[in-house]
């Protein structure tokens, strides 16, 4: 299922069908980070004075994917992301000493240990 999304004033997007707002800005390229470091990059996160960012869950993350694409399976509204690996917030039930991320080459989902450096896309609530 394709998600419409709205451009609003950059350096974030709104997915209008779940209510969430993305980080959308050079960041999102800009480094690989632990998973630590990925959910406390998040909860420090301020952007245009709003500070309620955080790691996205793997379901929230998977509504970015575009599977009619590939490299990158992204949504196109996104003006910034790479075709890497981003992290989710999601442990895997199996080991918590993993989370589960989504590769945006292809759009699978995966998951990896804590010690692994992927990157970070924020979400935060639309209200």
């Amino acid at each position: 299922m394709k998600l419409a999304l709205i451009t609003l004033l950059l350096p974030f997007s709104l997915c209008s069908a779940s209510s969430l707002i993305w980080q959308d800005d050079v960041a999102v390229e800009k480094e690989e980070l632990l998973y630590s470091e990925a959910m406390n990059y998040c909860k420090n996160l301020e952007i245009n004075s709003q500070t309620d960012w955080r790691l996205p869950t793997i379901n929230e993350l998977l509504t970015t994917v575009d599977y009619s694409r590939y490299d990158p399976a992204s949504l196109k509204v996104f003006e910034y992301g790479l075709s890497k690996r981003y992290w989710s917030s999601t442990l895997y039930a199996k080991d918590k000493e993993r989370a589960w991320y989504v590769d945006f080459i292809s759009g699978a989902s995966q998951h990896h240990r804590h010690s692994y450096a992927l990157y970070v896309r924020c979400v935060r609530d639309g209200k």
